[in-house]
């Protein structure tokens, strides 16, 4: 009897440590959700003198010579089968076949007083890891993050081993050797890109296509439907190309294995077997946009990349030619609330553990101006919903305006404040800062496409 009363005291201990732990470890660790709007937050306020500063302070350089223009794309594809990006319920599964190559793709621009590389990783993401060890990699060849504009296609077939912390679990264990791999062939992109520089001349083109795209989180929700492209001639009279659409590169399921690039990657190549010498793909708005074929899987890549060339070849009479040569760029951090990642709709993960399993990289936003045509990149799953607001402050101030995803940061999805409480893993799950990030980040965004838009 003895024995048992003691057996029984040593359970009713432990099993008393184990709940005072648990109890310790939620109150440490989960909290109310905080429904403040993310303009009331401090960290609001000083984005906004930051940008009125820079708005005093910013002055562009007048170009010496039209626009010239280099190219490159650079393969990055692995020899030996890898671990994916883009779906958990894959569970570190590794591909087994390759569908087609993964590259990186590079312009370089220059106008006799500026140099910039537009650079696109065929990834799900430009992974922050490697953002931050890119400026060693560029500064050799006169580059930084100042006048590197930096995207991805969003492919959710491509590598992983990218991600410390939590992403790991998901997108398979950290490799220095890929990431290192990953910011040397951007380099070595740019490098190739800046050997063969030639006279161009800018060309832009806005085409709707609504039929391609669809609101995944609201039904018959708003959407961007536009393919936005940047035709380049060159003095050679080879063409490049330059593309930007909406919809999620998520053609193929989660039990597809294979490495690919999505419908972008049929795409660019449909267009380089029809006359253009290089075409590269950049993500746009992509949050809460989905391609919208009449079926999903391979058949899909092939009618995405179907529809958007056979609708901008029909367009290409629309082409706007870009006068200006002026070339400006603006890489700027962005200031933020706390994290709040929430785990039901009212409780979050405190910001603490969040950033212990994620991680802590700087997020920031870019602007970049060439002549009349301004791209804005975004360290996020961008709204599409957003757009309506730039692209109408872009022709109210003449320019033609391309919102990218994923340009080397990352904060999670921002969609419109409305969507909040919405029950969808974009808004729940994904949705990593307080209701209003969105529109604070376009607001943002408003303010430096004014900026590059009125400076001299």
């Amino acid at each position: 009897m003895k024995v048992l009363k003691k057996v029984f005291k040593v359970l009713l201990i432990t099993l008393l440590s184990i709940l005072v732990a648990v109890i310790l470890l939620a109150v440490f660790s989960i909290a109310p959700v905080n429904r403040t709007e993310a303009n009331q937050d401090p960290s609001y306020d000083l984005m906004l003198q930051r940008l009125d500063s820079l708005k005093k302070e910013f002055r562009t350089t007048s170009a010496r010579h039209q626009l010239h223009v280099g190219y490159s794309k650079v393969n990055i594809t692995p020899s030996t089968p890898m671990s994916t990006a883009g779906y958990g319920k894959r569970k570190l599964a590794r591909f087994n076949a390759v569908l087609d190559s993964i590259y990186i793709r590079t312009l370089v621009i220059d106008n006799g007083s500026q140099r910039v590389a537009i650079v696109s990783a065929d990834l799900l993401i430009l992974p922050p890891t490697v953002t931050a060890i890119l400026p060693a990699k560029l500064k050799p060849l006169g580059f930084s993050l100042n006048n590197t504009y930096l995207g991805a296609i969003h492919s959710h077939n491509s590598i992983g081993h990218w991600g410390k912390g939590a992403t790991q679990f998901i997108y398979g264990k950290y490799d220095n050797d890929v990431v290192e791999m990953l910011a040397e062939q951007i380099a070595e992109s740019i490098r190739r890109a800046s050997s063969n520089m030639l006279p161009s001349t800018f060309y832009v083109n806005k085409i709707a296509i609504p039929e391609a795209v669809d609101n995944r989180l609201i039904k018959d929700g708003k959407t961007d439907p536009y393919l936005r492209a940047v035709e380049i001639h060159r003095s050679d009279s080879s063409k490049l190309l330059f593309l930007s659409y909406t919809a999620h590169a998520t053609c193929l399921f989660s039990r597809d294995l294979e490495l690919s690039r999505d419908y972008p990657g049929a795409l660019v190549d449909k267009f380089e077997r029809n006359g253009y010498k290089f075409t590269m793909f950049m993500a746009g708005a992509v949050a809460s946009h989905r391609a919208n074929p009449p079926k999903f899987g391979e058949v899909c890549i092939e009618w995405m990349a179907d529809q958007l060339q056979a609708k901008y070849m029909e367009s290409r009479d629309k082409l706007t030619e870009v006068h200006d040569s002026t070339i400006a760029m603006i890489h700027l951090p962005i200031t933020l609330g706390e994290p709040q990642v929430k785990i039901t709709p009212e409780l979050k993960v405190r910001a603490w553990l969040f950033r212990r399993a994620f991680g802590e990289y700087p997020a920031f936003i870019n602007v970049l101006k060439l002549g009349d045509l301004v791209l804005l990149g975004t360290p996020c799953d961008y709204s599409g919903e957003f757009n309506p607001r730039l692209d109408s402050l872009g022709q109210q101030l003449s320019k033609n305006v391309i919102v990218t995803s994923f340009n080397g940061g990352y904060i999670g999805y921002l969609t419109p404040e409305q969507y909040y409480d919405v029950d969808h893993y974009e808004t729940q799950l994904m949705n990593w800062y307080p209701p209003g990030t969105g529109e604070y980040l376009t607001e943002c965004l408003s303010r430096l496409l004014s900026i590059v838009s009125n400076s001299n």
